[in-house]
C-alpha cells in the first residue's frame, strides 16, 4: 500500500460531506480511474478550438460548409454522437502530421487552464498506482498534448477517432463516439471493466460517472451547472473549481 498522501487543494474542494467518503477509494487499494477532459481536467474545449481555428484557415481539405463551426453546433445540438463525429470527420483528407501539428499549438494555450484540484486527484491517482483514463469527446490529436502533461500514456486516450490511411485522416469515425453511453462502453472495452472512480462536467458524463463506484462531478462554484444539480439530487461527490 502506498504511504498516505495529502491531498490539500481536493480537501479544499470537495463538499465536506463527501470528503470521507472520497478519501476511503482514493487512499484505498488501486483502482480504474476516468476523467472526461474538456471542462473537467482544463477550463475550455480543446477540440472546439481546433475546429475554429481550421475552419476560416483554409487548411481543410475534403469538402466542407462555409462555417464548419455552426455546422457542427447545429448536429451538436440534434446528436451529440453526431456532432462530435462531424467535427473530427471534417478534417478528413488532411495529413496526420498537420493535425497533430496544429493540436499541439493549440494546446499551448490551455497549459495554465488546468484545474489544480483535479489535477491533484488525477497525478495522485497516478502515483499511487491507478490505470488513468481520458475519455473526450474532443478528438485524439486535441487531447493528446494535455495527457503527456499529465503523465496519462497515449493509449488511454479514449477520445474521437477516424480511420487513417496512407497518413491522411478519413471521414470515417470510429465508434462507439466518446460521448453519453459511449463513454462507459469504451472505458470497458479498453480497462476490462467498468472504473472505480470517474470524474465529468457534464451531463453528457452521466453515463460515466453512473458506472463508477465513486462518481465525482465537476463545477464551477459561482455559476453551477446542471450536473451539479444532478449530482446533489444523487447524492455523488461534488468538486468545485474555478474557470479562468
Amino acid at each position: 500500500m502506498p504511504p498516505h498522501r495529502s491531498w490539500p487543494l481536493l480537501e479544499r474542494s470537495l463538499d465536506a460531506d463527501h470528503l470521507a467518503s472520497v478519501r476511503a477509494v482514493i487512499d484505498g487499494p488501486p483502482g480504474i480511474a476516468a476523467f472526461d477532459a474538456d471542462g473537467t481536467l482544463w477550463d475550455g474545449d480543446v477540440g472546439e478550438a481546433l475546429l475554429e481555428v481550421l475552419g476560416p484557415s483554409g487548411k481543410l481539405v475534403a469538402p466542407h460548409p462555409p462555417n464548419p463551426f455552426a455546422e457542427y453546433a447545429r448536429r451538436l445540438e440534434l446528436d451529440p454522437a453526431d456532432g462530435f463525429g462531424y467535427a473530427t470527420a471534417v478534417m478528413a483528407g488532411m495529413t496526420e502530421a498537420a493535425v497533430t501539428a496544429e493540436a499541439e499549438r493549440i494546446f499551448g494555450r490551455f497549459h495554465d487552464r488546468f484545474f489544480p484540484p483535479v489535477r491533484e486527484l488525477l497525478d495522485g491517482l497516478r502515483e499511487r498506482g491507478w490505470e488513468i483514463f481520458l475519455v473526450s469527446a474532443s478528438n485524439r490529436w486535441s487531447i493528446a498534448p494535455g495527457a503527456r502533461a499529465l503523465g496519462v500514456p497515449l493509449d488511454h486516450v479514449l477520445a474521437v477517432d477516424v480511420e487513417v490511411e496512407a497518413g491522411r485522416l478519413t471521414d470515417r469515425v470510429c465508434q462507439p463516439v466518446p460521448t453519453l453511453a459511449g463513454k462507459p462502453e469504451l472505458v470497458r472495452r479498453h480497462a476490462g471493466r467498468a472504473p472505480d472512480l470517474a470524474c465529468g462536467n457534464s451531463r453528457l458524463d452521466l453515463p460515466l460517472l453512473e458506472s463508477a463506484r465513486l462518481p465525482i462531478a465537476v463545477g464551477p462554484r459561482k455559476q453551477g451547472s446542471a450536473l451539479l444539480d444532478d449530482a446533489r439530487a444523487r447524492g455523488w461527490a461534488r468538486l468545485w473549481v474555478d474557470p479562468r
